[in-house]
């Protein structure tokens, strides 16, 4: 049986990854906690917490959910310690594109991330809960983009079946590498896609601010925002008006600066993981 750690295992993506697991009963699963609330949540669900160095022992698969600013520092406790073989997986890129885990040749290294449920996916989903599973909560299918550090295909192919068991129901696994994964999180969603959508609210705010009823300007921005989606990714049968077309082109310049897509060069990507893993020491 495949022996998995689960490192930060009783926050809120640690909770998240272990009941799938569980269910699959295919893996024999070890906890690692340090906060007395996350080891209280651990036992709370039935399950023992584990001395780090009591759970790396013999393990195959170490899943680091911990966060990203806390991560050089907990791989620099746990790396030195694995047992030749062994497999870390991290649920998120920029450790590993910020080069902040030290790389050993004896061990492989992949790193995995959801979608998360896809706008329109969720309109097909038949359980009125599954709908409003905006994050990915077990209940809608979304999918997931995999990632190979360093290690080999067969290796890759375990943890990736792991990964996708972790975040199921999973329509896709997609074979990317990390620089791409950075790419994606956080050049694409953090930064383009949230700041895009935070400047939206600001907007909605603005109109409420300026006398628009709150509940007819919700009730219009959010109506916009999905037929707008719908239009611009092609989802529906239909164009943008001629007006709505000029509004499109005259806004370009009034909001984003020419260019702004240098969130996406190398060395903006490489700066924007090293800040959010801790700085760029």
């Amino acid at each position: 049986m495949t022996v998995i750690t689960i490192l930060g295992a009783g926050g809120k993506m640690g909770n998240r990854v272990t009941q799938p697991l569980l269910d699959t009963k295919k893996y024999e699963l070890r906890f690692v906690e340090k906060s007395e609330a996350g080891q209280a949540r651990i036992r709370e669900a039935g399950n023992t917490v584990m001395e780090l160095d009591d759970a790396l022992k013999g393990t195959d698969v170490v899943i680091f959910t911990t966060p990203d600013a806390l991560v050089r520092q907990i791989s620099d406790e746990v790396v030195p310690k694995l047992d030749p073989g062994t497999k870390i997986l991290f649920l998120d890129p920029a450790a590993i594109a910020a080069d902040r885990v030290k790389h050993r040749a004896d061990i492989s290294c992949f790193v995995c991330h959801p979608t998360h449920p896809p706008v329109f996916s969720l309109l097909g989903e038949t359980d009125p809960a599954a709908r409003r599973d905006y994050w990915g909560g077990g209940l809608a299918t979304q999918a997931l983009v995999f990632a190979i550090a360093w290690g080999t295909e067969e290796e890759a192919d375990l943890v990736e079946t792991i990964a996708t068991e972790m975040f199921a129901p999973i329509s896709a696994s997609h074979r990317i590498t990390v620089q791409q994964m950075a790419l994606l999180e956080p050049a694409l969603s953090e930064t383009l896609i949230n700041g895009c959508v935070e400047v939206i609210t600001q907007g909605l705010q603005k109109v409420i601010d300026l006398g628009v009823p709150e509940a007819a300007a919700k009730d219009f921005c959010m109506g916009h925002l999905q037929i707008s989606i719908a239009l611009l990714f092609e989802e529906l049968n239909w164009k943008l008006s001629d007006g709505a077309l000029m509004a499109l082109k005259n806004a370009q310049g009034s909001l984003f600066r020419d260019d702004w897509d240098a969130i996406f060069k190398p060395e903006n990507v490489l700066a924007s993981v090293k800040q959010i893993t801790g700085g760029d020491k």
